[in-house]
């Protein structure tokens, strides 16, 4: 009996000694967490196919093809890692004649730590579109968005019999489970039958979440810059696009937040109906990635695919995979532009890339 009541003892201590060391584990998951949040809801996810996602990189390339278009964008970023990174993107935009402009619709989700930290943003935009001179166009777009961020703790329950004894309830005070925010951005695009560039700048009203009492998390404005061509190496038909027709697209992209800049040196290479893509990220001091893409189109469809290389200490985190679709529905752009010579302001679709 002696032996069994010491043994008894024993492992109860043994118990409360783990149960210490989970909780211990668990405070240090969370606080972890807390740090990635820092990272996660200070910045914005971002895309490596920047014109497969257009009104993400910029609200002033709605309705810039002039037909509805619907766009799908998906990313895994760090698969390698049990907690990644998953965003959502979805948008449709069109040119509209008796608005002068186009509009569009975004929404995005970013989902972080298996859902633990979660992002979404619903998105309207209004592009206004100024003829220069004829082979000159500015576009000027405002946005308004809703967001929502939100922290569900009740992810944290892992499937252990000891911590599920664990009080959840005394995790630190002021963590908070959403917040719904109003936010604005502003975009601005030339173009001409060759060359197009923009600004965009995101954030303009003060956004703000909180987890902890102290300290208070801050969306900084979000600039980004950017500028490229299109070089017609073999083109059969002018104005038209055809089997075999050969297009090169060299493309500079700078995105600045806060304390994060990158720069995006790239080209797309179409030997139409395939596209491929390689793209250097890095800010003045580092690489972060090297991007590879691919894609295919066919008159109404397009799909593409594109893979990170990881080139900085991360690369043991599987880089970064990412899935677009667009659909295009097809419109009477002859009619569109008969009715906009009438205002001698015939409408040109912008020459840039889809990938």
């Amino acid at each position: 009996m002696t032996t069994l009541k010491l043994y008894n003892v024993d492992l109860s201590k043994k118990n409360i000694s783990l149960m210490i060391l989970y909780k211990r584990k668990f405070y240090f998951f969370v606080i972890l967490l807390l740090i990635i949040a820092s990272k996660a809801l200070g910045q914005d996810p971002h895309f490596s196919q920047f014109y497969a996602n257009p009104l993400y990189l910029n609200p002033a390339f709605a309705g810039t093809i002039n037909c509805p278009r619907f766009s799908l964008n998906f990313r895994d970023q760090w698969p390698e890692i049990k907690k990644n990174f998953i965003t959502f993107s979805g948008s449709y935009d069109q040119h509209i004649n008796v608005l002068h402009g186009g509009i569009g619709v975004l929404v995005s989700a970013d989902i972080a730590g298996a859902g633990i930290i979660q992002t979404y943003n619903v998105g309207a935009i209004y592009n206004f579109r100024v003829k220069v001179s004829d082979q000159f166009n500015l576009q000027f777009a405002l946005q308004g968005n809703y967001l929502l961020t939100s922290f569900n703790s009740a992810k944290l329950r892992l499937a252990s019999g000891i911590l599920d004894q664990l009080d959840l309830s005394d995790l630190p005070d002021g963590i908070v489970p959403s917040r719904s925010q109003f936010d604005a951005g502003f975009g601005l695009m030339g173009y001409t039958s060759y060359l197009y560039f923009g600004l965009a700048i995101h954030h303009l009203l003060p956004l703000q979440k909180k987890f902890i009492n102290n300290p208070t998390l801050q969306w900084d404005p979000k600039w980004s810059a950017h500028i490229g061509g299109k070089v017609s190496l073999v083109q059969k038909v002018r104005n038209e696009v055809n089997f075999g027709d050969i297009f090169f697209y060299p493309n500079l992209i700078f995105i600045s937040q806060g304390n994060f800049y990158y720069l995006h040196e790239g080209f797309y290479f179409n030997f139409y109906p395939f596209t491929l893509g390689t793209w250097l990220r890095h800010n003045f001091k580092n690489l972060d990635a090297l991007i590879i893409s691919c894609g295919i189109e066919y008159k109404i469809f397009r799909i593409g695919y594109s893979y990170d290389f990881n080139l900085s200490k991360l690369e043991h985190t599987g880089g970064a995979h990412e899935i677009s679709l667009q659909f295009t529905i097809p419109c009477n752009t002859d009619k569109m532009n008969s009715v906009a010579r009438k205002k001698n302001n015939k409408i040109s679709p912008v020459e840039c890339p889809r990938f």
